[in-house]
């Protein structure tokens, strides 16, 4: 069953934040050597949208938001269910490399790199094309998480890469969402907050 997708609703107030988390384990010892260890091969994104001040959740039956995201949370049971967010700033792929062909391998993971630093794709959306050497790739598949299954290994040394859109799996920080009706028709959410998910 494929994972819901968050709403793309109006009324949502700005800024948008997303926070950047990594964990690292921290030692400093006497004589003040200091060693970190990063728990994490790459981050968790945290976000947080609000609905209100310079935009509303509508209740009319013209316009059903609250009814729809109010509907949308129940389904992941809180905290629960794993989602799709598509992060309006970060859900793109323009000629990325996600691998060089050895004569063997036929299974790839998809990545994005994003300021010279790469991570791995678990949910493309759409994928414009797939290349190998810059030769449009025929026979393909796509695991559930995102990994590229060729019908045949691609030649030692060819280059790969993918164009398309993704989206980020995520989950609810918190299992409680006050909205508030602030007059007939208009809801106001303060606070909606979720995180990607550390996936394989």
């Amino acid at each position: 069953m494929p994972l819901p997708v968050f709403p793309a609703l109006p009324g949502l107030a700005y800024p948008l934040p997303r926070t950047t988390s990594w964990d690292t384990i921290k030692n400093d010892a006497i004589s003040g050597k200091r060693v970190r260890f990063s728990n994490r091969s790459y981050p968790i994104y945290k976000y947080e949208l609000i609905f209100g001040d310079t935009g509303f959740l509508r209740s009319s039956a013209a316009f059903p938001e609250w009814q729809l995201l109010t509907g949308f949370l129940n389904q992941l049971i809180g905290g629960v269910g794993l989602f799709l967010y598509n992060d309006p700033n970060d859900n793109t792929a323009a000629t990325q490399a996600f691998g060089t062909g050895d004569g063997a391998s036929t299974v790839f993971q998809l990545v994005r790199a994003l300021g010279g630093f790469t991570e791995p794709v678990f949910f493309p959306n759409v994928i414009t094309d797939v290349k190998i050497d810059g030769v449009i790739a025929a026979g393909y598949g796509v695991t559930p998480y995102g990994a590229i299954t060729f019908s045949s290994p691609p030649n030692a040394g060819a280059a790969l890469t993918w164009d398309g859109s993704f989206y980020w799996g995520c989950r609810l920080d918190e299992d409680e969402h006050m909205f508030s009706n602030i007059m007939l028709h208009l809801f106001e959410l303060r606070s909606l907050k979720f995180s990607t998910e550390k996936l394989p």
